[in-house]
């Protein structure tokens, strides 16, 4: 049995907020279900956001293929049960769940590679100028690192399509960035030197330890 820390619902609403913030980008989300109970009632349904200025929360649920939405006042919820988030347990962890990814999630060196030759022409299309991309590793990297290598993939992905919607930022970045190393270790660090950009993506925990994309950049813009 998993030993998971006990986690009060406002931290639990903010980590489906993120769990269904990163499916609703996939090919084919898999939104988290969830069972919500407050005084008076309780619902079910797809949960779709959470809006932290208005403290309200939207399902969704299907009924005879029509969509029922209902939403729901934080303050009022007693108690949430949580379903399809299997993928996501680490986030509900203290990040020291050992973590072992399905065989169809991890990619061989090979996919890796083409994966990287596909982000630098996005890059040159989006930052105007061709991007050198790396994964620094020593040896055969194991399974682990391969998966964990394909989610920083996505996550630089992410961290420069922000950097190519401010035009500052973007001016700033393909002026002083010709290449852009990257690695799996114990901190999140990011180098910079001769137009080489070098980021270290901490993999203690998991992907809990992984930064978010606007942190990543911030780490970044400190060198521009």
């Amino acid at each position: 049995m998993l030993q998971l820390p006990v986690l009060d619902t406002n931290t639990v609403i903010n980590i489906l907020q993120e769990i269904a913030d990163i499916e609703r980008h996939e090919e084919r989300p898999k939104m988290p279900q969830v069972t919500i109970s407050t005084h008076a009632d309780n619902a079910s349904g797809f949960f779709v956001n959470y809006d932290s200025e208005k403290k309200t929360i939207l399902l969704c649920d299907m009924y005879d293929r029509k969509a029922q939405f209902i939403y729901i006042e934080s303050h009022a919820i007693s108690s949430i049960s949580l379903r399809n988030v299997d993928k996501y347990g680490y986030l509900l962890s203290d990040g020291n769940i050992p973590f072992v990814p399905e065989d169809d999630e991890i990619p061989t060196v090979l996919q890796l590679k083409k994966d990287i030759k596909a982000l630098e022409e996005v890059l040159q299309v989006s930052l105007e100028k061709e991007i050198s991309l790396t994964f620094k590793y020593e040896g055969t990297p194991k399974n682990l690192d391969k998966f964990y290598a394909s989610k920083v993939i996505k996550l630089l992905q992410k961290t420069f399509s922000n950097v190519a919607a401010d035009s500052l930022a973007k001016s700033a970045f393909t002026e002083a960035v010709s290449a852009v190393n990257f690695s799996l270790g114990s901190d999140n660090t990011s180098a910079f030197e001769n137009g080489e950009l070098t980021v270290t993506v901490n993999t203690t925990k998991g992907l809990k330890s992984f930064p978010k994309a606007n942190q990543l950049q911030e780490q970044i813009e400190k060198f521009l």
